[in-house]
């Protein structure tokens, strides 16, 4: 192993923590939560995604309309189809999230997204972050909340795993230092 490839390795881990701390810094000056209570309307963005995700974000666009129909005529809530969070445009700008697609997500309150496709070696499609690794990063979705109920064992747990820091939301900006230490 070369010093060279330590210093690369340095200079790369220098680069992601300074981002962390850019990101951490943004979410101080962040105003405070948002209530849900007191916006009108909700705005529930709705993303087709990939493969058979139109046909699933189609179906739960459905029962979202039946179950919110008074809330939607009122006006409290809004449904907004979001187009282009494909891999075929991921693909052709070459972004995890084309910009066009973030700025209309971004006006959501409540996103429903379907699956997306995010490129392995050897299938036709450039090497683009996954979208939903993107996601969790542009819009702080740091908490992946997951229960476990097995009531004939009387477990009832709640795991919370953050989801923007460290190696799991490094994806390939990960440190390589060499083929033998990744």
């Amino acid at each position: 192993m070369s010093s060279g490839s330590l210093q690369e390795a340095q200079n790369h881990f220098v680069e992601l923590a300074k981002l962390q701390l850019e990101r951490v810094e943004r979410m101080k000056l962040e105003s405070d939560w948002i209530d849900y209570k007191a916006l009108s309307p909700i705005i529930i963005g709705i993303l087709g995604g990939d493969g058979i995700g139109p046909f699933i974000a189609a179906e739960a666009q459905r029962v979202l309309e039946f179950l919110l129909q008074e809330e939607v005529a009122a006006g409290k809530v809004e449904l907004l189809v979001i187009e282009g969070l494909t891999i075929e445009k991921r693909a052709e700008v070459g972004k995890a999230i084309p910009d066009d697609v973030l700025q209309e997500i971004k006006k959501c309150h409540v996103t429903l997204k379907g699956p997306t496709t995010t490129p392995r070696k050897g299938d036709p499609w450039p090497n683009v972050e996954s979208a939903n690794v993107a996601m969790r990063k542009e819009l702080e979705l740091f908490a992946n909340v997951r229960p476990v109920k097995v009531p004939q064992e009387g477990i009832d747990w709640m795991f919370f795993r953050e989801n923007t820091e460290g190696a799991y939301a490094l994806g390939s900006n990960g440190v390589d230092v060499s083929e033998d230490l990744a």
